[in-house]
């Protein structure tokens, strides 16, 4: 990469081109209640305030991590605040965040359930359903136990091309299929880093394409202050963390990780979800681990594929070039429709005067957009919530499975620091799908959702 130089408020900087970055919403949760048995590990030192998602577990019988306090017996019920929510190490946490989007399918947590704690404060971690908490930032999260209640309502999920009157299976119950991209044949994210003054400028034409981005903050710019960041989410799309300094000179510390996402918490009142390394720098890798599930690099230039060896904290994203023309963009959105894969593009600005990287025409970009829209089994999403279908899916592909009579169940686990309240779609040849014994709604799309927080999922006659 080359270096450049950008001088904000009168100061003279020289820094490596920019990587990428992104934060949104999942959807939200609902009632949830206590599971058992669960424990939880602090970070290194004393911190302040977790809070919960509606519709989050917190474990009963939790005990003290390293530093951290936890107090045991904290319910959740319909959203209610769970008492004693989980301390983080080393920090002060700054005020609940909750976690927004459709419904969770978290509920009761099961035995046996953990969670692990970051390595730096934590700052207003939100708990999700099935006694999970996901945070980013200095926010902790971890693993719940088996088990969960059944979803409360739709996933929020976009609703896929085909049929809505597909009949519900009533063949011999077998083994369960899950849809890639939630039943869309290809996904593409369209990434924004650095807050450049050109984002600003040109976000009534972006939002007007009608996507749905990631907004990756470097959080020590005057430009992440402005307004039109609390614009964005409101409209759905999502904050993600790029650090606070931008410095991929070799530090690349966890501080700087955990203070771009205690700007981000403290500002828009919910934490960031995924990070976008500075640079794309692979020494951001173990320290953004700390805090998040997904790290996004700069390359390679290809798209990612379901149950792929993608590096889930190196993951892979295009990088327009200078003056980019729609037509490269499409291409590259062709490629992945025909592999049946995920693009993930990153974009600085659409302007030099602002110190943007590689600036591509915003006219060329939103006509793109509106291309990839235009395939109606396309999802145009956000990094959070494509990254969480990928991220499931292959979760759930490495799930155990057991058999009681002629009941089977499959039991999974999430990364850590996985966020609260995301779905997978699933077929069955035939039977009912259960979640802790509450069947599962069919969906006349051709599918069920299955609640991820829940950690199983039983397939019966």
């Amino acid at each position: 990469m080359r270096l450049r130089s950008f001088a904000p408020v009168g100061l003279s900087l020289v820094f490596l081109a920019a990587g990428c970055g992104s934060s949104g919403s999942s959807p939200e949760g609902s009632g949830g209640s206590t599971g058992s048995g669960g424990s939880a590990s602090g970070g290194s030192g004393p911190g302040t305030g977790g809070s919960t998602a509606s519709g989050g577990a917190a474990a009963s019988g939790g005990k003290t991590g390293s530093g951290g306090a936890v107090s045991s017996g904290g319910t959740s019920s319909g959203g209610a605040t769970a008492s004693g929510g989980k301390v983080g190490s080393g920090g002060t946490s700054s005020g609940g965040a909750t976690a927004s989007g459709g419904t969770t399918g978290g509920g009761t947590t099961g035995s046996g359930g953990s969670a692990s704690g970051g390595a730096a404060p934590s700052t207003g971690g939100s708990t999700g359903g099935g006694g999970k908490a996901s945070g980013s930032g200095g926010t902790t999260a971890g693993s719940g136990g088996a088990g969960g209640t059944a979803p409360a309502g739709k996933s929020g999920l976009p609703v896929p091309p085909g049929s809505s009157n597909v009949p519900q299976p009533t063949g011999t119950p077998g083994n369960i299929t899950v849809l890639n991209w939630a039943g869309f044949t290809a996904a593409v994210t369209y990434s924004f880093d650095d807050d450049n003054q050109s984002q600003i400028d040109d976000y009534s034409m972006l939002q007007a394409a009608g996507g749905q981005y990631t907004f990756f903050m470097w959080t020590s710019r005057s430009q992440a202050t402005n307004a039109i960041w609390k614009t964005a989410l409101t409209d759905g799309h999502e904050i993600g963390n790029h650090t606070k300094s931008h410095d991929s000179s070799g530090a690349c510390t966890a501080a700087d990780v955990k203070a771009g996402g205690d700007f981000i918490m403290s500002t828009f009142g919910k934490p960031a979800l995924t990070f976008a390394a500075p640079n794309g720098s692979s020494c951001f890798k173990t320290p953004a681990s700390m805090y998040y599930f997904i790290n996004r690099g700069v390359s390679p230039a290809s798209p990612v594929l379901p149950n792929d060896n993608s590096d889930p904290l190196n993951l892979n994203c295009y990088i327009p070039a200078t003056g980019q023309q729609t037509s490269t963009f499409n291409s590259n959105i062709d490629d992945a429709h025909k592999k049946g894969g995920w693009v993930i593009y990153v974009i600085h600005g659409f302007s030099s005067s602002d110190g943007s990287y590689q600036p591509v025409d915003i006219g060329q970009v939103t006509a793109a957009i509106k291309y990839s829209k235009g395939m109606s089994d396309m999802w145009v999403g956000s990094m959070v919530n494509i990254a969480s279908y990928w991220q499931g899916q292959k979760a759930f592909g490495s799930a155990m499975t057991s058999t009681s009579g002629s009941d089977k169940t499959w039991t999974w686990k999430l990364p850590d620091h996985f966020p609260p309240g995301h779905y997978l779609r699933v077929k069955v040849d035939g039977g009912t799908l259960k979640q802790n014994g509450t069947a599962l709604a069919w969906d006349p799309h051709g599918y069920y959702e299955i609640a991820l927080d829940a950690l199983s999922v039983t397939l019966s006659p």
